[in-house]
This record gives C-alpha cells, sequence and structure tokens, in this order.
C-alpha cells in the first residue's frame, strides 16, 4: 500500500494517515471487507512509530470505517457503505449560492474529504500560540472588562491599529472612518441595506461571490452580471449599461477577485473611478484577499485613490488569519459610518471585546504580520501544485484562470457537462468542488468550477485534481467535448 506522509506538516502523521486510508476508502479502492496491514507491519513500512499507526486506526475505527477483531486483524467495516451515502442524500439539493454556502459549510464536518471547493486558509498553519498569547495578554491587562459589551462601532484600540494596518493597502483612513464587523460578510449585508432598497438594481461582476448573490437575492435586489477578461472588470461595458440602468451600487472585487482570482488592471482602476464620479456611482469593494498576492507587491485598494468618497472597502481577517475570528471592517466616509454603526447596533449589538483586543494585541506584536509572510510561500507552492495538476489530469477543451493571489482559480468546461452530477460523483470520489452557476448573476450555458487550492497540501491537491479529471473524462465519452465559440467567449485567462 503506497501512502505519502508529509514529515513538515503541521497535520499530525496520525491524522494524515487516517485521511489517506479514510480517502481510499471513498474512493473504492479499499472496499469493505479489506484486510488492512497490522499496525506493526504498517508502521516499518511508513517508517513511523506504532503509536501513529494505532492512533490512526483508533481514529478509523470510532468514525465506523474500520473494525478490529481480535485475533483476526483489521478491515474496512462491511458497513462502511451507509457512511458514503449521506453526502449524496445531503448534498446538492439546491444548488443555488444559498444552498452551495450550506453545502460547503456542511462538507467541512465530513472528515477525509479532499476539500477543493471552499476557500478557506490552512487549518494546519494557523497561528494557536501567538494567538493564545494574544488572548492572555488581553485578558490580564483588561480584566473581566474584556468580557463586557464595548461600543457597535468596535473598540477603539483595534480601529486605531487597523488604520496604521491598512496603509499597506494604500488606505489614508482614521478610526471614526472603520466599523468593526462579525466578518467581512455582515460588512456586505449592512452596505446592501444602507445602499439599496427592495427592487433595486446591484451590478456584479460575472462571476462573483456567491455570498453576495444570497445576500442580495434574500433582500429582494437584482443582480446584474458585467462581464469580466484577463485585466479584470470590463469598465466599458460598465458605461454602457449606466446608460440604461440606474444601480444602487456596483459590487466588485479588484484585487484578486474570487472567484476568478484576477486583479482589475491599473489602466481600468483609474477608468472605474472616473466613472463613478461622472455618474455617482457607489462602489462596494470588497478586499478580503488583498494581502495574499504571490507575484510581488499586490496593487493598492480602490479606496486608496477614492477622492469623491465613493467607495465603501470592506475586508476581513477570515483568510490571512483565522475564519473563526469572525472579525471584518468597513471603511467608508465618517457620515456614512454613523449609518453603518446605528444599523450594526440593531443586528447584534457589538462584536466581541475579548477577541477584538486580542487581535489588536496579535497586530502590534507583530505576529500577523509574521504569520502572513509565512504563509505566502506556502499558498503560492499550493496555487501551483493545482495549475500543474490541472495541467497534467485535465482532458482537453477545459481551461482555468493563472491567479497571481487569492485561493480560487475559474475552470470553464466545455459545454454539455452535467454540474449537478459531476458535484455529487465528485463527493462520492472524495473530492469537493463548487459548481460555476452559483456565482453567476446572469445565465451562462458554458459550465464552470471554482477550485480552490488553499485548505490542501500539494500532494492532496494533484489527488483530487486527478480523480475530478477522470470524471471529466467519462463524461467527455458520453458526448462530444465542444470548445466554446469565439463569439460567445471572454476568456478569463
Amino acid at each position: 500500500m503506497q501512502i505519502n506522509l508529509n514529515r513538515t506538516s503541521r497535520e499530525p502523521l496520525y491524522r494524515q494517515l487516517a485521511s489517506n486510508l479514510q480517502q481510499r476508502i471513498r474512493s473504492g479502492a479499499l472496499p469493505a471487507g479489506t484486510r488492512l496491514p497490522t499496525v506493526r507491519q504498517l508502521a516499518a513500512q511508513l517508517g513511523v512509530t506504532r503509536l501513529t499507526v494505532h492512533s490512526a486506526y483508533a481514529e478509523l475505527q470510532s468514525g465506523g470505517w474500520i473494525e478490529a477483531t481480535v485475533g483476526r486483524g483489521t478491515f474496512v467495516a462491511q458497513q462502511v457503505a451507509s457512511l458514503l451515502t449521506p453526502p449524496e442524500a445531503e448534498l446538492g439539493r439546491e444548488v443555488t449560492p444559498a444552498g452551495m454556502l450550506a453545502d460547503l459549510l456542511r462538507t467541512t464536518q465530513i472528515p477525509g474529504l479532499i476539500g477543493l471547493g471552499k476557500a478557506d486558509p490552512a487549518v494546519e498553519h494557523f497561528p494557536i500560540r501567538h494567538w493564545q498569547r494574544a488572548l492572555d495578554m488581553a485578558l490580564s491587562s483588561g480584566g473581566p472588562a474584556m468580557l463586557n459589551y464595548t461600543t457597535a462601532q468596535g473598540d477603539l484600540m483595534l480601529r486605531s491599529t487597523l488604520a496604521e494596518l491598512l496603509r499597506g493597502r494604500g488606505l489614508a483612513a482614521g478610526p471614526d472612518e472603520i466599523l468593526i464587523t462579525s466578518g467581512a460578510m455582515q460588512g456586505l449585508a449592512l452596505a446592501a441595506d444602507l445602499l439599496a432598497r427592495p427592487g433595486d438594481t446591484v451590478l456584479v461582476e460575472q462571476p462573483t461571490y456567491l455570498g453576495l448573490l444570497q445576500i442580495l437575492s434574500v433582500r429582494g435586489l437584482r443582480a446584474v452580471g458585467l462581464p469580466m477578461d484577463d485585466e479584470g472588470l470590463d469598465v466599458a461595458a460598465l458605461e454602457t449599461i449606466l446608460k440604461t440602468e440606474r444601480p444602487a451600487f456596483l459590487y466588485t472585487i479588484p484585487t484578486f477577485q474570487n472567484p476568478s482570482g484576477i486583479c482589475l488592471s491599473p489602466r481600468r482602476r483609474t477608468a472605474l473611478l472616473q466613472l463613478a464620479a461622472y455618474h455617482r456611482l457607489q462602489i462596494v469593494e470588497d478586499d478580503i484577499y488583498g494581502r495574499l498576492g504571490y507575484e510581488g507587491q499586490p496593487p493598492p485598494a480602490l479606496k486608496g485613490h477614492d477622492h469623491e468618497g465613493l467607495v465603501v472597502h470592506i475586508g476581513s481577517f477570515s483568510k490571512d488569519l483565522m475564519p473563526g475570528l469572525r472579525l471584518g471592517y468597513v471603511v467608508t466616509t465618517p457620515e456614512l459610518a454613523r449609518r453603518f454603526v446605528a444599523a450594526r447596533q440593531s443586528q447584534d449589538m457589538c462584536s466581541p471585546l475579548l477577541t477584538q483586543r486580542a487581535l489588536n494585541i496579535f497586530i502590534e506584536q507583530g505576529w500577523f504580520h509574521a504569520h502572513l509572510r509565512r504563509m505566502l510561500p506556502h499558498y503560492r507552492e499550493r496555487r501551483d501544485a493545482l495549475l500543474r495538476a490541472m495541467e497534467r489530469f485535465f482532458p482537453s477543451g477545459v481551461y482555468w484562470t493563472q491567479p497571481r493571489g487569492g485561493f480560487a482559480c475559474w475552470v470553464t468546461l466545455p459545454h454539455g457537462i452535467p454540474m449537478r452530477d459531476l458535484y455529487l460523483s465528485a463527493i462520492n470520489r472524495g473530492v469537493v468542488i463548487a459548481p460555476g452557476l452559483v456565482f453567476e448573476a446572469n445565465a451562462d450555458p458554458r459550465p464552470h468550477l471554482r477550485l480552490c487550492f488553499s485548505a490542501e497540501p500539494p500532494e492532496r491537491i494533484s489527488e483530487g485534481v486527478a480523480i475530478l479529471g477522470s470524471l471529466l473524462r467519462e463524461r467527455s465519452l458520453r458526448q462530444p467535448m465542444v470548445a466554446p465559440a469565439v463569439s460567445d467567449y471572454v476568456p478569463l485567462v
């Protein structure tokens, strides 16, 4: 049995071994009843301690994947088929932005899956030790007050530190222009509530972030997609639509766009701000991936060149630090900030003071920048692993972007690939992907995928893409692989 363990990874070896075996069981490579090597045999083969193998087997046994009988050995459980049916039964019922968000969160709780669908940071690299120190320091310095309420706008110490941090993104904002939120999602929801009314039109990039599409949908707002190419948002198309539409605002991810990874070019950034000033168009800038660049310095935020007060800048620490913090921020004019604060106060009062103060300490101690410097090479390696694997395993007629930052890659498939079938088949083979249609405001006849590379090590990325490539080849045999016509294809490369 060929098993590769990454001894440089922070993920314990026994968990790597358990995940590897579980993946083989999911794929059918180890069917029910298969006898597994003894603890002694597998430990000798892999060059690990017997405790490592024993711990992996114990974890699999507790989950019902394997069963051990004294005197007979260890076997893949006979009832393992029952463990493989819930994903198909529970997932893919609603292939919509809301349904896919729920699916992606649910798959995080299913062990052993190769996660190429969700744009998560690498959990094995979370800075637990320094975060624990920051929490201890916050409690020691603040005492019981750290467990009390704070203002709806957020802790002043954190807002002051963020004002300094955001200078690295080209923003000159004061603490009074910053609102602390429960992640970027709350900032986007507040923007939709304050800037639009039910029935209004909101312009978005095509494709765009599925979470924003869900926010617009539940508020009765109409999303209209604008085309993109390798320079980002097509500003000429925006100018054309502004002649007939009066949108409430434009939502854009100009830096390492999700799901494509593309950056809006400097030329178009200037043109977009000029066009917004002319039409008094409000812009909501999502900069959640702005610090995650792998090819030199990321471009500055759009808000940094906003001289008209038209850009609402939204960011968070969910991607470049840890999503469980649920800390984000909004940067806008002092006048609009006051409206954001009042709206936020009516929702959930405030973000936890202890978490805010710990984050302030984490940044001030230099641990945030150190973590970012340490993680960028890891994410670059994982991005390159995804690109190499697609080049190796995907059939002809498949195209993809070349992201210079962020966590995602946008993949265009030949016409006719049944996306729900592909999505469920991939899960049953142990791989999570995200169907492209949930990222699209306008119906697109071409099938797409969002593949994310941030959460998995290179070897598992390659394994997942190989499985996905085989599924695509199987489906290509059922129908001709037709490349998109030139007339309806805008390459995102």
